[in-house]
């Protein structure tokens, strides 16, 4: 019997009154306020006219001064750089003035002091070491973004299966201001069995809409379990919001980017590793590193960052030794250690191969196709995998379902990655960052929804509805404890083993999980959904939550979601800028350490109306998983679990 959850209901639409409160500094030029006595300071855009109750409003002056603004006689020291009319500003030039309130006239005294700085508005078309490329002003107004630009030449024709090629440059300015199409994948509503680019090397850059430089950068490596997934993720709200530079970054997804056969290995060193998704992302960071200031960014200050398969991809670069030095900080969401053997990805191909093969008609039989494949020269099987279309590549591997075996990756070809894996780890040899690392509390729920609690494995005939729900529950709470110890207890542990390691950081997120604060439905079947970390920086609280319950996303719970997005923004700028999450008003966030006992997982949640992230000293083992599953179910329900909805997963490895 398969057991889905049925997606419930249509979430409203979500105003973020926390993307108002974060992004208004951003507004306008990242105007600031502050205030010292009576003197405040805000900065403005060439060309912007504001309301001199709005610059007031922003800063901590009393209530009582805030609202005597109106009534105050209003000077400008420079009238060419900010001119006042009807109680309005107008910056005029670039350059620094005072207005100064009278309680009277002219010769009444001061009440207010403002320090204005105008700044000139940022440009749109940036200069790379390719060419010119012009982007837009977002909807939002508070960023500015340009999607596709290029870090290398196509990977289609003679390029696949190779390492990026050189960019050719180009003349006149290029248009990055509409979202490129995504790297191909399988698709089984599209009648060509695939979507997406052979031509999928580019990047989407997000940065406020402000004349700053040098601001910290994030690297983006998207989900999708390298099997699928899109760079275009909109980061302008969260990019404005927390004053940095986001770059998220296409790269080639399943048999395109991860394919490993002796056939194809009369390249490069690196190119006969099969690890061509890697080698992408060395590629794009290089891009990073040449034409980032060129957008307002360090390229000194580069986090790479990575969610679900994008996040394992940022796990096997710490053990790449050709990326030392190339990032500075690592933010991992959801990302374990996975890596697969030569040996592993050849057997892999000729399988899917000879599936192929039967599906043309060349055989009856896949061991018919196997059997040649013994026999056939090195020559005739690169012909034959040189020779597959776009359509018959996107479909060797689907979707790989948290089962290395449905896609190997990752290969330990002794160039790329060192040929011990994440041992390497252990031993020192890795490239040694600062590193904020965390899952989602019940990340298994949406694979749980899309599995089987009765492949044939176990009898729950004499099970009702009611029962059987009840077990899909448990396996949704233990699956995800698996699940979310293979993405931090497993990780951290490892870490830790190396003296010299930096500092690590590890969380878990939780909201959803509490009734009164959700819904029972949602916290119970749902709950810290796998991608929701993702979400809540982005303020995207409908992205997933719409598809499970009308009334998990709600106006009663909104001021805690927003605060918990700010919270989590100010921890990750503060671990961007210097290697550490830790700020003011924030609650202390400790390094993890093995220790039982020890305060090493911050939780990050939040009630109705404020965020509620707290230390907590718990710490997941395997081991001890199962034997609470085993105390709490039947044998025939831990079979079920077991064997029907848990094994193959790669946390149960």
């Amino acid at each position: 019997m398969n057991l889905k959850l049925g997606r419930i209901g249509v979430l409203g639409v979500i105003v973020s009154a926390m993307f108002v409160q974060l992004l208004l500094p951003a507004f306008c030029g990242n105007r600031t306020v502050s205030e010292a006595a009576t003197t405040i300071s805000y900065r403005m855009l060439k060309g912007d006219k504001i309301k001199l109750t709005t610059v007031t409003g922003q800063s901590k002056l009393s209530t009582k001064k805030k609202k005597s603004v109106s009534k105050l006689y209003w000077k400008t020291k420079n009238k060419k750089v900010v001119k006042i009319s009807k109680k309005k500003l107008m910056a005029v030039k670039v350059g620094t003035t005072k207005l100064i309130g009278y309680t009277k006239k002219k010769k009444g005294k001061k009440s207010i002091i403002i320090r204005v700085t105008v700044l000139a508005k940022p440009q749109l078309t940036r200069t790379t070491t390719k060419g010119l490329v012009k982007g837009l002003r977002t909807a939002s107004d508070t960023s500015i973004a340009w999607y596709g630009i290029p870090y290398a030449a196509t990977t289609a024709g003679a390029n696949r299966w190779k390492a990026p090629q050189p960019l050719n440059a180009w003349t006149g300015i290029r248009d990055a201001t509409l979202l490129p199409q995504k790297a191909v994948s399988y698709s089984s509503s599209s009648a060509s069995g695939y979507s997406g680019t052979e031509d999928c090397l580019y990047v989407n850059v997000y940065r406020p809409y402000t004349s700053d430089k040098n601001l910290p950068v994030l690297v983006y490596l998207h989900g999708g379990g390298n099997t699928s997934g899109t760079a275009n993720v909109e980061f302008e709200n969260m990019a404005a919001a927390m004053g940095v530079v986001v770059v998220s970054v296409s790269f080639r997804l399943g048999a395109f980017g991860y394919i490993n056969h002796p056939a194809l290995k009369d390249g490069t060193a690196e190119e006969n590793s099969g690890n061509f998704t890697l080698l992408d992302i060395r590629e794009a960071l290089l891009w990073v590193r040449n034409e980032i200031a060129s957008f307002g960014g360090n390229p000194w200050n580069v986090t790479l960052s990575g969610f679900s398969g994008g996040a394992r991809n940022v796990l096997m670069c710490l053990i790449c030794p050709s990326m030392r030095g190339l990032f500075q900080k690592a933010f991992i969401m959801s990302g374990g250690y996975t890596t697969s053997t030569p040996e592993e990805g050849q057997k892999s191909v000729e399988s899917r191969l000879a599936k192929l093969l039967v599906k043309r008609g060349t055989y009856r039989t896949e061991e018919e196709a196997l059997a040649y494949f013994k026999k056939a020269s090195k020559q005739e099987m690169k012909k034959l995998l040189t020779g597959l279309t776009t359509a018959e590549v996107a479909c060797f591997y689907k979707n790989a379902d948290l089962k290395l075996e449905n896609f190997p990756q990752g290969f330990t070809d002794g160039v790329v990655l060192p040929k011990e894996g994440f041992e390497s780890i252990r031993k020192g040899n890795y490239n040694h960052v600062p590193i904020m690392l965390g899952s989602d509390v019940t990340e298994f729920s949406s694979f749980a929804m899309d599995g089987s609690l009765n492949s044939g494995e176990a009898d729950l005939s004499s099970h009702s509805m009611t029962q059987m729900m009840e077990l899909m529950q448990k396996g949704i709470q233990y699956g995800s404890m698996l699940q979310s110890c293979f993405y931090i207890e497993n990780v951290a542990k490892s870490l830790v083993e190396d003296a010299t390691h930096m500092d690590i950081y590890a969380f878990r997120m939780c909201w959803g999980t509490n009734a009164s604060v959700s819904d029972g439905f949602y916290s119970k079947y749902v709950g810290a959904y796998h991608g929701q970390t993702r979400d809540f920086l982005l303020g995207d609280y409908k992205h997933r939550m719409k598809e499970y319950s009308p009334d998990a996303v709600s106006a009663k719970n909104k001021k805690g979601r927003e605060a918990l997005t700010g919270q989590m923004r100010s921890y990750l700028k503060n671990f961007m800028v210097k290697g550490n999450p830790n700020g003011a008003a924030l609650p202390q966030w400790n390094t993890w350490n093995a220790v039982p006992g020890w305060g090493k997982i911050l939780h990050f949640n939040a009630t109705l109306k404020k965020a509620s992230t707290a230390m907590k000293a718990e710490q997941y083992d395997v081991a001890a998983i199962l034997r609470t599953v085993r105390t709490n179910t039947t044998e025939e329900e831990y079979k079920a679990l077991t064997k029907s909805l848990w094994e193959g997963r790669f946390f149960m490895l």
